[in-house]
Order: structure tokens, then C-alpha cells, then sequence
């Protein structure tokens, strides 16, 4: 079974150029805390961190300085398939995917997105339930 990322499997990716300036970069958290102050001051209702997992520092900067904003954050396909790929060749993939995602929750996320979400809710009908990682 191959796992794409979304970009590959539906052949969507740039016709010309890059997608480098839809993301800051990754050594500037400062500059993702003034793009947050920024939304926030204009009157967003979510603020989304995206990719997720390398950003757990910053995920919880934002929800320290704004504890009654919601915080999203949307575990992007390149993370899906980085987990997915070790997760099924270690025969790990439940553990690693509910400790990527309870690390994003003890980050202080409230709302999670992922491509694991149709498998998180059958595991979480199996185990009646309860996940823990």
C-alpha cells in the first residue's frame, strides 16, 4: 500500500513556482506570535497552527497569550505520511499517532485536524472509547 501526501495523490500541486511564502519560516516564532496578535486583533474566532508537530513550542506560546482564543492545529500530510510510513513498518501506528496528537493537546490545542481522524474514530469505537498512547 503507498501513502501519498494530498498534493500527490490528487496531482494538485503548483503549476509555476513555490508555496514558500504561504508559511513563515521555521526559525521565527517571534514572527508567528505578531502574524497571531495580528489575526486575533482583526477579530478571528480560530487561530490555526500548521504544520503541527515541529511547532509545538509555538503552539504553546500562542495558547499561553491568548488562553480564551481556540487554537487549531492541523497536522498537515507530510506528517501523516512520515507517521503513517514508520508507524505501519514498526507495527507502532496507533501509539504514534495518538502521542502525535496528545502532544499537540498537551500543547495546548482544542482542535486537532489530521488525516488519522477516520482511524482515530474506529480505534476510538474499538476501545470503547479511551486512547492512550
Amino acid at each position: 500500500q503507498h501513502v501519498w501526501t494530498f498534493r500527490d495523490a490528487c496531482k494538485s500541486g503548483p503549476a509555476f513556482g513555490d508555496r514558500k511564502c504561504y508559511q513563515l519560516p521555521c526559525g521565527s516564532a517571534a514572527l508567528g506570535m505578531l502574524t497571531t496578535e495580528r489575526d486575533v486583533g482583526e477579530g478571528a474566532d480560530i487561530v490555526m497552527v500548521k504544520p503541527g508537530m515541529f511547532y509545538l513550542d509555538v503552539i504553546g506560546k500562542i495558547k499561553q497569550a491568548h488562553p480564551n482564543h481556540l487554537l487549531a492545529v492541523y497536522q498537515v500530510s507530510g506528517e501523516y505520511v512520515m507517521l503513517h510510513d514508520y508507524g505501519t513498518k514498526s507495527g507502532n501506528l496507533q501509539k504514534i499517532v495518538c502521542e502525535s496528537l496528545f502532544s499537540f493537546k498537551r500543547a495546548g490545542a482544542d482542535i486537532l485536524l489530521s488525516y488519522f481522524t477516520p482511524l482515530v474514530l474506529q480505534w476510538l469505537l474499538e476501545s470503547e472509547g479511551v486512547l492512550t498512547p
